[in-house]
């Protein structure tokens, strides 16, 4: 055996010498162990008072059998080093996973979040309307500023809540139109809307696809936050 084969050898026998320690055998259990890797096996038929040639064959045959060990030793070693290594890959991706996951729902969680305590704190200011009007076609002609076209919402009943009018706001950095309307109990209700950017406001319900509306309540105030007509849409109102 070459001093390369030596040293490759003897730094296998290492790594598997402090493997099988992690695994806490017994004192005894180690020093077997420790025995087969520096290939101290014991023929007793050398140690008896055998003739010479008698020993000689123990020998060979000592020699023989401490090879079959040494391989049987490698071959056992490297399986359960592959185990090992392939457990602990697994576990790996399906920790990553799991960690990605996780993180995702809680990314949008705490977007929706942001979003309700924006749309909560304008609610709650109040600000005087920039234009008043009860007309969508109105509304419209003064929101000249927004990259979209405002529309009505199937999720707000209309029919209940007269529109009183409309300013500009924004929600996350994005020009927004926010509209008031009040409801049969002179409850003031406010929709807002803007252009839905899934980059920026994560994952959202969408009305179209029977999804139900997100609810939040925050600063004693009620919000909804869906997605409708391609627009990210909220609507705040007191809680009574």
């Amino acid at each position: 055996m070459g001093n390369k084969d030596k040293a490759a050898d003897k730094g296998f026998r290492s790594s598997v010498k402090q493997y099988v320690e992690a695994q806490q055998l017994s004192e005894d259990g180690l020093a077997r162990i420790e025995a087969l890797l520096a290939g101290k096996v014991v023929d007793e038929r050398i140690r008896s008072d055998e003739p010479p040639q008698t020993a000689i064959a123990g020998s060979a045959n000592t020699v023989s059998a401490r090879s079959g060990i040494t391989k049987a030793l490698y071959a056992i070693a490297a399986s359960v080093l592959l185990l090992v290594a392939g457990y602990q890959l697994s576990s790996h991706i399906d920790l990553q996973r799991l960690f990605n996951g996780d993180s995702n729902t809680l990314a949008a969680h705490s977007m929706s979040w942001k979003i309700a305590d924006e749309v909560a704190r304008n609610h709650v200011k109040m600000k005087p309307l920039e234009v008043q009007t009860r007309q969508l076609s109105e509304l419209r002609a003064y929101f000249t500023q927004l990259d979209f076209t405002p529309v009505n919402s199937s999720f707000l009943n209309n029919s209940a809540s007269k529109m009183l009018g409309g300013r500009y706001c924004s929600i996350q950095g994005l020009t927004a139109a926010q509209i008031r309307f009040s409801d049969n109990d002179k409850q003031h209700v406010t929709l807002y809307e803007v252009q839905y950017d899934p980059s920026l406001y994560g994952v959202l319900p969408i009305l179209e696809r029977g999804e139900q509306p997100t609810e939040l309540v925050v600063r004693g105030v009620a919000v909804s936050i869906w997605v409708e007509k391609g627009l990210l849409m909220a609507t705040a109102r007191s809680v009574d």
